[in-house]
């Protein structure tokens, strides 16, 4: 899946559907749609120096914001 970077109107009307579909206890539906939030580079650029590449990739997270502020090859580095 090929993820981008979204406004912020983009990024509000997204949360609105998850805390919809979590008000209506389909938590599963809504984590799907937190996924496709990008991470804020900050925290991507946190996550790769705590926890790993590795939990990065294999989660699906949107590291969109990542990927522009740092580089496509930012995980790598």
């Amino acid at each position: 899946m090929e993820h981008k970077i979204m406004t912020m109107d983009e990024k509000f009307a997204m949360f609105q559907k998850i805390w919809a579909l979590e008000d209506a206890g389909q938590k599963e539906e809504a984590q799907k749609f937190w996924m496709q939030i990008p991470m804020p580079a900050y925290l991507a650029k946190w996550c790769k120096e705590k926890v790993g590449v590795d939990f990065l990739l294999h989660n699906g997270f949107n590291l969109a914001e990542a990927n522009e502020e740092y580089g496509k090859e930012w995980l790598t580095h």
